[in-house]
């Protein structure tokens, strides 16, 4: 007779898979029994929770409603007649007067004192952003290879704009606040106190009167530049004989008009009129104000979330006693 094939093997097999599936069932089970336990944790503390999340609204609610928000404002300016310094001085010298509450000086702006609770004001440049290693090499780059055509006229515009962009030319006034009303009120009077030093009140006005003499002198001189090239025009068609070397006209046999040269100072006139235009329009004040922003509500502060963080916080010291509490039992069941 040959011999049967053992069966060992096989019922090792159903063996392990049934412990496995009990190890399985009896998972389950415990997860379940876990769940069951938090919830008639919840079920037993629920009104205790529910009434801790009510204080937090309530608490966040009152404090929302009873605490001022703190607000801030943000003015752009740029100083200008050189009167940086002057700008960070002034604002110290404004802070300050915050801190002590100097009734005089504000009331010589105008200012209750009485109202300036919470009221700071700061002051920091507005930079650009910074090159990093490889756009820096490309900046020192580009300049190199303009100082080698230094001797070109555009050249001189281009490396005045690269000069322009690494300096600091606007600042930042930054104004803490709590009463949207009189805080914006209270910033103008300020940055009218700012501008009102007669230095540079004087100055400007010197500024302001030079360039439109100046404005004045060029547009005469363009008048007679334009009167002597349309001499030049009747003279060139009524004789050619004036003719002389190139670009070069006789008059009278004497004298000489350099049309070329007249064109490129009309228009070196004309550009020294455009740039005084301009200062006249952003040098109306010592300290001009690029932009007035708006009162906004200063966004990192726990109050403006505390209708969230207060409920979660109760809750969450609920839990960690109800921890502690349990954990000191079981120390007391091993002793």
């Amino acid at each position: 007779m040959g011999d049967k094939p053992p069966k060992t093997s096989s019922t090792s097999e159903e063996i392990d898979l049934g412990q496995l599936f009990q190890m399985f069932k009896r998972g389950l089970h415990r997860i379940f029994e876990g769940v069951l336990r938090i919830f008639l944790y919840l079920k037993k503390n629920a009104v205790k929770l529910g009434a801790l999340i009510f204080l937090g609204l309530v608490i966040g609610f009152l404090l929302n409603m009873f605490v001022d928000k703190k607000l801030k404002s943000e003015v752009i300016v740029m100083p200008n007649f050189e009167s940086k310094d002057y700008l960070y001085d002034v604002v110290e010298e404004i802070q300050a007067n915050f801190i002590s509450k100097d009734t005089l000086f504000f009331r010589n702006m105008g200012i209750d004192v009485n109202e300036l609770r919470g009221f700071e004001i700061s002051i920091q440049p507005v930079e650009n952003e910074e090159l990093d290693a490889e756009k820096l090499k490309e900046s020192n780059d580009y300049l190199e290879i303009l100082q080698n055509l230094k001797e070109e006229d555009f050249v001189l515009d281009v490396i005045k704009s690269e000069i322009l962009k690494k300096t600091v030319l606007t600042h930042r006034i930054t104004f803490s606040h709590k009463n949207p009303i009189k805080g914006e009120e209270y910033i103008s009077k300020i940055m009218d106190y700012i501008n009102g030093n007669p230095y540079f009140t004087e100055l400007r006005k010197v500024s302001e009167q030079n360039a439109k003499v100046r404005i004045e002198k060029n547009n005469e001189l363009i008048v007679q530049i334009d009167d002597l090239v349309a001499s030049f025009n009747k003279q060139l068609a009524a004789s050619e004989a004036t003719r002389g070397k190139e670009g070069v006209v006789l008059f009278d046999k004497e004298r000489s008009l350099d049309v070329p040269g007249l064109l490129r100072l009309k228009n070196d006139l004309i550009e020294e009129i455009e740039e005084k235009q301009l200062d006249l329009v952003e040098q109306k004040e010592a300290i001009g104000i690029v932009n007035l922003g708006k009162t906004q509500v200063v966004k990192k502060q726990f109050l403006n979330k505390s209708l969230v963080w207060l409920p979660a916080i109760l809750v969450g010291l609920f839990f960690a006693w109800s921890l502690l509490v349990f954990l000191n039992r079981k120390a007391k069941e091993l002793i």
